[in-house]
């Protein structure tokens, strides 16, 4: 007999710090129920690693958990492995939403092993690095081997499951992955298999406070099972069951903190506006400085040609020749450029001071016409010093040049920290474009799988969150050719599941110009369909074989509007309603419109139908049915069809086999025999209906024609009323109802005044 068994479990947890360089967070979960029945489906566990975004990582988490423990006990009479399936679809369903939402950090950032421990059974999934190890008879087995799902696609984050069976003593190490930073997987087997869950974790934490002093967010869960009577034998009720290992604050790294997240915002930007104004000096100001200076020199150079005009030479000054250095005579070696005057090829010497010093020079083969010396003293006075003023003073006395110059640079600059912004932002935006692409996929995928599994319904729903996520991705540039792609071959599995038969209906006629585009029809009568005026009760005739149509009833006096109409195949007439209360009947083969007598009240129907000789008629205000008898010179009193006290209220179209059929616009149909309500309803339908306008069937159809003219539609029902298909066109909007000829399988319609056919 295999021993009952009951699990001991300790954690071990590091407190998570926001604005740390290792930022997210990390949990151990576990859920051992108080309820009987919750305790017999079975334990919950998990490690769950978010490295993102304090904010993000926290959301990430507290959904996985959620979800994980909303699901798992949703349905206790399920198999505890079905239990588990649904509750990774759930957490990988909610993982999805929050991505598309925008939560997109998390994404290749999420390291977890969930499991479900149910007596002696465990279930176990894994994302990520994370790790799970069992521990037996001294032996080692990683049981996450291969579990990993797609760390990208959140529809995929959890998909395979390992499950075994647990033994007396046998010890479950489950570990984020930056543990193993800190401690061994041979420390880790050490301490959990030589010491009960408690003591193990106690040991751990002090390794891992040891080994470094920083503490990442991590966490350790052990698990060991062992039998209720081994249980109540533990002593060591003093230690703690759950470790919190933390770093020792220090002053100043606590300062340090506190700062960093402005801090390194302020130097992030600090380095980009940086880079910007290094780009504006580099490719703009120094070009325009050069271009400045370039700008002095050659008004200098006019400045100085302006003093190149002759000018009699003192003779009590003579010029000597000399080959030695050049100096002044008072012994200065500071000198002004001298040019010797070509016209007069004469010497010029100008005084450059009022101290009375005077450079003379002449032309020789070692010293040409234009010397350039290098030193110049600003202190002289003079004309020179004039000159200097004349020139910086004109160059920075120019305002303007220099506010433009201001103006361009702030252009520049904010122009560079918009280009960082527009950069991040695109990144930002095409990551999330991706994850959208990605989940996308993944329903399109799974939407394959439910429409192979027969599940249309299920299909149906997924993949048109698909489509929803592909036409949002068409507006981004970079995804635009792809999500289109992706969107064709979403809509095509689309149709499939939702039994989608797209058509091109052929127009046999538009009698609009006799009866306008507000009608009822068409009716068929032999060869001849009939569309109805609702403003002035003309009557068209359209040949089923070759179209043409004719005006056989041209606004007839009649009382009141016509609202309601039904064929009488067997007598070749129509019967038409108004809303006055009044009854008429359209002889097709006289042509003769003909009031009817009626005994009694006459409600204002939405819709009415014929059985044999008989008309019924749907009254929407009150729910009820009226059956009215054909007599010599018109019809009977009309009597209450429905005898077991419901009602159709609400019912917009009528139609009868022999079973009598009240459709609502929600697409809901009654179905009574004899007066009583039968238990009826669509099934396998993958759309909800919600405007259906007229229902059609009678004793030659298999099976009812609903209308949906607003989502340009008809639908196919068998006669159980399990869905078949629709036939969807543009050529369907408005559609006012529609008739059927099932030995020719042929289905006509009417749309504003257009009568057209398709072939089934």
């Amino acid at each position: 007999m295999r021993k009952k068994l009951i699990a001991r479990t300790a954690k071990l947890l590091s407190e998570s710090k926001r604005g740390r360089r290792h930022q997210g967070i990390a949990v151990a979960y576990e859920h051992i129920p108080n309820d009987l029945d919750e305790r017999n489906h079975g334990s919950i566990y998990a490690v769950i690693n978010v490295n993102a975004p304090a904010a993000s990582a926290e959301e990430v988490t507290e959904l996985i958990v959620d979800a994980f423990h909303g699901e798992y006990y949703q349905d206790l009479g399920k198999d505890p492995l079905a239990s588990f399936e649904a509750a990774l679809a759930r957490v990988n369903e909610e993982l999805a939403e929050i991505t598309h939402q925008g939560n997109i950090h998390w994404l290749n950032n999420l390291n977890a092993v969930l499991a479900v421990l149910t007596d002696t059974t465990l279930h176990v999934t894994q994302t990520g690095k994370a790790e799970a190890f069992l521990y037996r008879n001294s032996r080692s087995s990683q049981i996450t081997t291969d579990l990993a799902g797609d760390n990208v696609n959140p529809l995929r984050t959890f998909i395979n499951i390992a499950t075994g069976e647990l033994l007396e003593g046998d010890k479950v190490a489950m570990a984020t992955p930056g543990v193993f930073f800190h401690v061994s997987k041979d420390e880790l087997q050490k301490y959990v298999e030589e010491f009960q869950p408690k003591v193990a974790i106690s040991h751990l934490a002090d390794l891992v406070e040891s080994n470094t002093g920083e503490v990442q967010p991590n966490s350790i869960l052990i698990i060991e099972a062992i039998t209720p009577e081994a249980a109540s034998e533990e002593t060591l009720t003093d230690i703690n069951d759950e470790v919190w290992i933390t770093e020792q604050a220090k002053p100043m790294q606590t300062a340090i903190e506190a700062s960093a997240p402005f801090a390194q915002k302020a130097l992030y930007y600090i380095k980009k506006y940086w880079e910007a104004t290094i780009a504006f000096v580099t490719l703009t100001a120094l070009p325009k400085v050069g271009e400045a200076f370039t700008g002095a020199k050659d008004f200098a150079g006019t400045l100085i040609d302006k003093e190149k005009a002759p000018k009699p030479v003192k003779k009590d000054k003579v010029i000597e020749e000399t080959s030695e250095s050049i100096i002044s005579e008072g012994g200065k070696e500071d000198l002004e450029d001298i040019t010797v005057n070509e016209k007069s090829n004469e010497l010029i010497d100008e005084p450059i001071s009022d101290s009375g010093n005077v450079i003379r020079i002449k032309e020789t083969s070692n010293k040409p016409k234009w010397l350039k010396l290098e030193k110049i003293n600003l202190s002289l006075g003079g004309k020179f010093k004039e000159d200097v003023q004349k020139i910086t003073g004109g160059l920075f006395k120019k305002k303007r040049t220099v506010l433009i110059v201001a103006v361009i640079a702030v252009i520049l600059l904010s122009l560079g920290i918009f280009g960082i912004w527009k950069t991040r932002e695109t990144a930002e935006t095409n990551k999330l474009a991706e994850a959208s692409y990605t989940e996308a996929q993944s329903k399109l995928d799974i939407g394959k799988t439910q429409l192979a599994s027969g599940d249309n319904a299920a299909a149906a729903q997924t993949l048109n969150s698909a489509l929803v996520i592909t036409t949002n991705l068409e507006k981004n540039p970079t995804y635009k050719d792809k999500a289109t792609t992706l969107a064709s071959s979403v809509q095509t599995t689309l149709d499939t599941a939702e039994g989608i038969v797209r058509v091109s209906p052929v127009q046999l006629a538009d009698t609009a110009s006799i009866t306008g585009k507000n009608i009822l029809g068409p009716y068929k009568i032999g060869t001849s369909l009939y569309a109805i005026s609702k403003d002035n009760g003309s009557i068209a005739a359209v040949d089923t074989k070759s179209g043409e149509s004719s005006n056989v009833l041209d606004k007839p006096s009649i009382d009141g509007k016509f609202v309601a109409a039904t064929t009488v195949p067997t007598r070749s007439v129509l019967v038409l309603f108004t809303d006055k209360g009044s009854v008429y009947e359209f002889d097709t083969k006289d042509v003769q419109l003909n009031k009817q007598s009626t005994s009694g009240d006459v409600e204002t129907p939405s819709a009415i139908a014929s059985f044999s000789t008989n008309i019924y008629s749907v009254d929407k205000e009150n729910g009820k049915i009226y059956k009215r008898l054909k007599t010599t010179g018109g019809y009977g009193a009309r009597s209450e069809y429905i005898v077991d006290g419901s009602n159709v209220k609400g019912a917009i179209g009528i139609a009868i086999d022999s079973s009598i059929f009240a459709l609502k616009p929600n697409g809901e149909v009654d179905k009574y025999i004899s007066g009583k309500k039968q238990s009826y309803s669509l099934t396998n339908m993958p759309f909800a209906i919600n405007s259906a306008n007229s229902i059609f069937t009678n004793e030659d159809t298999k099976g009812l024609y609903i209308t949906e003219g607003a989502a340009n539609r008809i639908i196919r029902i068998d006669n159980q009323g399990k869905f078949i298909n629709q036939y969807v066109s543009d050529g369907y909007k408005n559609m006012a109802t529609v008739n059927v000829d099932d030995v020719a399988k042929i289905i006509y319609s009417a749309a504003e005044g257009k009568v057209a056919k398709i072939n089934e």
